[in-house]
């Protein structure tokens, strides 16, 4: 088999390797999924750098997510699963970036067959991310705006179609103008261009009315600005951790909305929700999403594939800003 391996802490231009070495032996409740997709995150470059939530020991293999068949089974447990196509879930015990993983059967979800594997490979992530998000943290009703940062990311593409669909109204906040068709083509009700000035343009785009909940992936400057546009009540929610946020003193909110609208700014990582959610609402979870992309309603723009032996322009590609989307390898 062949993997992506991390050999050192730091950039990841420099620290991934590929190692080829024969498919490892499977314990009892392991299985060998035969990959066909397998998404570049910035969460997974993170990790390369040392700066994620979690530092696994080195050499380590890398890759968040993933799509693939599971081909073998190393003991009754996972038997049930061989010939089932499967979304590896993301809580790092194994990597993805390989053409075979061998993983815990309890670490994969089946999926159907008739979905398009490379929005199936992005299916563990930012679609899980953006559906509990909308769920778990503020009482919505239909017609009650939610606001987010990085609007075009994969998230906040994922937000608008899921909030659509729940008969929300959207403001999607981008940083540049180039941005704001791609977000309103995914159907944002509003869209604004970040800067100065930000707080009236969101006034001035909610038309007097207030926000219900607001979705933060840059933990910088706009911060306070979306926890201002806020409710009585209202909650913040800070999804992504930024690099470059670290160590400057990330905004937060002003004293002002926390005493006088009593507003919530509260944090969420997937990986907690896989660490302490029932089993049952895993899979219900990863149902619905699959669902979803089956019948077209939700998928994220992909910007270029590549073979595992390209891992280097994969990851220069994956690192050049202003991508119009995602970078994954593919396997035969």
């Amino acid at each position: 088999m062949s993997q992506l391996l991390v050999t050192s802490y730091g950039d990841p231009r420099e620290s991934i390797a590929l190692e080829r070495a024969p498919s490892p032996a499977l314990g009892s409740e392991d299985i060998l999924v035969e990959m066909q997709a397998a998404p570049v995150n910035p969460s997974d470059f993170l990790l390369v750098k040392g700066g994620y939530g979690l530092r696994p020991q080195l050499p380590s293999p890398v890759g968040g997510e993933g799509v693939g068949r599971v081909i073998e089974a190393g003991g009754q447990a996972g038997t049930g699963l061989v010939g089932r196509r499967v979304v590896i879930l993301p809580n790092y015990e194994q990597g993805t970036w390989a053409d075979r993983v061998a993983t815990d059967y309890r670490n994969v979800v089946p999926v159907r067959e008739d979905g398009d594997p490379l929005q199936l490979a992005m299916l563990p992530i930012n679609p899980a991310t953006a559906y509990l998000l909308l769920r778990r943290f503020a009482e919505l009703s239909p017609g009650d705006w939610v606001g987010l940062d990085a609007a075009n990311s994969a998230v906040g593409l994922c937000v608008i179609a899921l909030a659509r669909r729940q008969g929300l109204r959207t403001l999607g906040i981008v940083r540049r103008e180039t941005a704001v068709r791609a977000v309103r083509d995914a159907g944002a009700d509003r869209v604004v261009v970040g800067g100065d000035g930000l707080s009236e343009r969101i006034a001035d785009a909610l038309e007097g009315e207030e926000l219900a909940l607001a979705l933060d992936a840059t933990t910088g400057p706009i911060v306070p600005e979306l926890a201002a546009a806020l409710r009585f009540r209202g909650v913040l929610v800070t999804y992504a951790f930024v690099e470059q946020a670290a160590g400057r003193g990330e905004p937060g909110v002003r004293a002002h909305d926390l005493i006088f609208k009593e507003v919530t700014h509260t944090g969420f990582w997937l990986l907690n929700w896989l660490r302490h959610a029932s089993r049952k609402e895993i899979e219900r979870t990863y149902r619905t999403l699959d669902d979803l992309v089956a019948g077209g309603e939700l998928s994220v723009p992909v910007d270029g594939t590549y073979r595992l032996d390209d891992y280097h322009e994969a990851i220069d590609h994956a690192m050049t800003p202003e991508r119009s989307g995602k970078i994954l390898f593919t396997f035969t």
